[in-house]
């Protein structure tokens, strides 16, 4: 049974809703107080995405930085989704609280049963910029300069493999987070 398509605000009460795309997606919005109505989960996917450009990161990203983030001993110091225009492939940047390398084996861990659903192998490096600073990115077996547009583009397709994977490992026991 399909739901009902809201003709009142839940919000205030005003009957001025408007189809309107919002983050690419399709939703009823209140002309007054700018809330959104329509399927709950396209209605969450946007919230998502807007959370994610009020931090300042790509939505491609985001839900691979949140899932990192879960981990109490991991600070995300950057991320990017790519771009392919510029030939700039995705990263995310890593530093450690004290007790963190225990959960860097077990990301290790989940990046090598996630690598098995990407198109391109996802590594961690390691070099030294105020500190330890980790890199998750992909490995291309290339130079930089050779890296295409395509390769990108799959790179970019990998980031939510990689986000459900370790959203999934992150709740499993073996992993020892608080629930």
């Amino acid at each position: 049974m399909a739901a009902a398509i809201a003709t009142v605000c839940e919000a205030c009460g005003s009957r001025r809703l408007v189809r309107r795309a919002v983050e690419g997606v399709e939703l009823l919005v209140c002309e007054l107080c700018d809330a959104l109505h329509g399927d709950d989960a396209a209605i969450e996917l946007v919230e998502l995405r807007q959370e994610a450009r009020e931090r300042g990161y790509d939505p491609d990203v985001y839900a691979l930085v949140r899932a990192l983030e879960r981990v109490p001993t991991f600070k995300v110091a950057g991320a990017a989704a790519g771009d392919e225009v510029r030939h700039e492939y995705p990263f995310v940047f890593l530093r450690l609280e004290p007790g963190g390398l225990v959960h860097m084996e077990r990301l290790l861990t989940s990046l090598e049963m996630a690598n098995r659903a990407t198109k391109r192998r996802w590594v961690v490096e390691t070099t030294l910029q105020r500190g330890l600073l980790f890199v998750l990115r992909p490995r291309f077996w290339k130079r930089v300069g050779e890296i295409t547009s395509e390769d990108i583009r799959e790179a970019r397709l990998d980031l939510d493999v990689l986000a459900r994977t370790l959203a999934r490992d992150t709740a499993l026991p073996w992993w020892g987070l608080p629930l």
